[in-house]
C-alpha cells in the first residue's frame, strides 16, 4: 500500500541525488552517489536507490540530462551519458519497477523547483542556471515552463564562446562547468570545489582570483541570455551556489559587465541562489510528476 511518498531522483554527470517525501516536497535529507555514466551501471545504480523503498512509494520522478519528451519519457540525448540515445526510459523503468514513472529534463525541473516553491515563484519570467559538470538550464516564461519546439529551450551548455571560431570547445558548458573552477586555480593544488572554497575562505590569493574569473565566465553568459529573454530574474543552482560569495561575485561582475560593455537596452536582472539549493532538480522532478498524474495542477 501507498504512503503517499515518492521517490525524486536527480541523475547528474557527477552524481546522482535522491530524497523520499511527500507531495508537499518535504525535505529531510538529501542523498547522493557517485555517477558512473555506462548505461548498465547507471541502471544498477537506479536499483540500488529504487528497490529498498519500492513498497512505500506511489511512484518515481525523475530529473535528467540532454533533450528529452517529457510526454512519452524518451530521452532522445543524455548529455554526459553518450550511450542513451533515444531511449523510452519511462517504460523502461515502469515495467521494471511497476510503480508511474515521470521524467524530464534537469535544467526544466529547476525551474519548476523554484517556480513552484522558491526564488522563481514571484516573478512571471525567470530563469534556473545548474553549475554542475555542465550547465543546466530552465525557462519560465509568462509563468509557464517554456519548453521550446523542439524540447531543447534551455540548453545553455551550447552556447558559444567565440562567433569567429564556433567550431571550438570553449563553449558555455565547458567554461561555466565547475570544474573549470577548480583548472582555473591549478588541479595540483586542489581536488574539488570542497577544497577550493577552503583555500578560498582561508585567503588564499589563487583561489579568490580564480573565483573572480570564474564568476565574469558566468555573468558574460547570463549577459547572453538576458539579451534574448529579458527576464526578471536569474536562480543558480548547483552544489557549488550554496556559497554566498560565488551569488556575490557573479552579481559583481554582472552589475560591471552591464554597465561597461554592454547597451542601456539590456535590464540588470536579480540574481539569486535556489531556494532548494542542491535539491532543486529534485523537487523539480516530484512537481512534474505531481502535475503528469494529475494530482496537482500545473
Amino acid at each position: 500500500m501507498c504512503s503517499e511518498r515518492y521517490l525524486a531522483i536527480d541523475v547528474g554527470g557527477t552524481a546522482i541525488k535522491y530524497l523520499l517525501t511527500d507531495r508537499t516536497a518535504k525535505i529531510k535529507k538529501i542523498n547522493e552517489m557517485k555517477t558512473n555514466r555506462d548505461k548498465e551501471e547507471l541502471f544498477n545504480s537506479l536499483d540500488e536507490i529504487i528497490y529498498p523503498h519500492i513498497n512505500d512509494i506511489c511512484g518515481i520522478a525523475l530529473s535528467f540530462p540532454g533533450k528529452i519528451d517529457s510526454e512519452r519519457g524518451i530521452v532522445h540525448t543524455a548529455g554526459a551519458f553518450r550511450e542513451i540515445s533515444d531511449l523510452s526510459v519511462k517504460s523502461i523503468l515502469e515495467e521494471k519497477y511497476l510503480k508511474p514513472v515521470w521524467i524530464e529534463n534537469d535544467g526544466k525541473c529547476g525551474a519548476l523547483a523554484e517556480f513552484w516553491k522558491g526564488n522563481l515563484s514571484d516573478v512571471k519570467n525567470g530563469v534556473f542556471i545548474g553549475l554542475g559538470t555542465e550547465i543546466a538550464g530552465g525557462i519560465i516564461l509568462e509563468g509557464k515552463l517554456y519548453r521550446g519546439s523542439f524540447g531543447s529551450s534551455g540548453e545553455f551548455s551550447s552556447m558559444l564562446n567565440c562567433l569567429e571560431n564556433p567550431d571550438n570547445e570553449k563553449r558555455f558548458a565547458k567554461l561555466g562547468g565547475h570544474k573549470n573552477l577548480i583548472e582555473h586555480y591549478a588541479s595540483d593544488k586542489c581536488s574539488d570545489s570542497y577544497e577550493f572554497f577552503e583555500k578560498y575562505w582561508n585567503g588564499d590569493k589563487a583561489a579568490q582570483k580564480a573565483l573572480k574569473a570564474y564568476s565574469r565566465i558566468i555573468a558574460s553568459g547570463i549577459i547572453n541570455i538576458q539579451s534574448v529573454l529579458d527576464a526578471e530574474k536569474f536562480c543558480i543552482g548547483g552544489g557549488i551556489s550554496a556559497q554566498d560569495t560565488l551569488i556575490d561575485e557573479i552579481r559583481e561582475s554582472l552589475h560591471e559587465l552591464i554597465e561597461v560593455k554592454s547597451s542601456e537596452a539590456i535590464t540588470e536582472p536579480l540574481i539569486e541562489k535556489c531556494h532548494f539549493g542542491n535539491a532543486s532538480c529534485c523537487v523539480g522532478a516530484l512537481y512534474n510528476f505531481l502535475i503528469m498524474e494529475k494530482i496537482i495542477c500545473g
